[in-house]
């Protein structure tokens, strides 16, 4: 009975000094960060088809008959089998009022459509604005870009930022005259830089306001969309 209680001391003093040199086991934490810019390839708009008459039949079956010019025009300008989409968004008929020392004065009616397209070939982003505006569209709005898919982007940036942590990691254990043994831990994250929007717009040019279509594509720029992954790694050394 002695020599098992005694056994079980040794042991349990064994795996207490094991534990005690787990934890006092010597470590390294870095910080990394990779990021790039990326060319959108996906291009978002709306469009408004707004009219307006003293009689809401007539200002609204003029809109009816703007807003299917228009999209008309846009739909045969789209690639549906690639993902390009277009879809009504509002639809608004409201009268307006001026008002003047208190009174209020009926102007006429007005008929607002609203509708957004998706387009996964950016490149006919020019032709679409302008098949939209010469065709009965009145207001384009909102116009923005993002990546069709994150995660391969993510992929290589989260690869990149590892690479720079290990390399720091084993840079400063080197100066300090030890060598890395393993990872504790590792945490990883990756987003877009939302203070970094694409910077895109459209030029203000004769086209916006011909209704020629000689006048030809409106001219865009496409920004980039910034991404950016982040690593936190602590090694442990010895």
């Amino acid at each position: 009975m002695k020599k098992f209680l005694s056994l079980l001391a040794i042991l349990a003093v064994f795996g207490a000094n094991s534990y005690a040199t787990e934890i006092e086991k010597g470590t390294i934490v870095v910080n990394s960060k990779s990021q790039k810019e990326f060319t959108p390839n996906v291009a978002k708009i709306k469009f408004y088809v707004e009219t307006q008459d003293k009689n809401l039949q007539i200002a609204t079956d003029k809109n009816k008959q703007d807003s299917n010019r228009a999209l008309e025009a846009i739909k045969k300008e789209l690639n549906t089998t690639k993902g390009d989409t277009i879809q009504t968004i509002n639809f608004n008929a409201s009268p307006q009022y001026s008002y003047k020392n208190g009174t209020r004065t009926f102007l006429h009616y007005k008929v607002s459509n609203g509708f957004e397209v998706t387009l996964k070939n950016t490149e006919k982003l020019g032709t679409i604005i302008s098949k939209g505006l010469n065709n009965g569209a009145t207001r384009v709005d909102n116009l923005n870009f993002s990546l069709d898919n994150t995660e391969n982007a993510c992929q290589e940036l989260i690869k990149e930022a590892v690479q720079i942590a290990k390399t720091r990691a084993n840079t400063t254990a080197k100066a300090a005259d030890t060598i890395i043994e393993g990872i504790k831990t590792i945490n990883t994250n990756c987003s877009a830089d939302v203070n970094w929007a694409p910077s895109a717009r459209m030029y203000s040019t004769k086209a916006m306001n011909s209704t020629d279509e000689a006048a030809g594509d409106i001219p865009t720029e496409l920004g980039t969309i910034k991404m950016f992954a982040t690593v936190n790694a602590q090694y442990f050394v010895k």
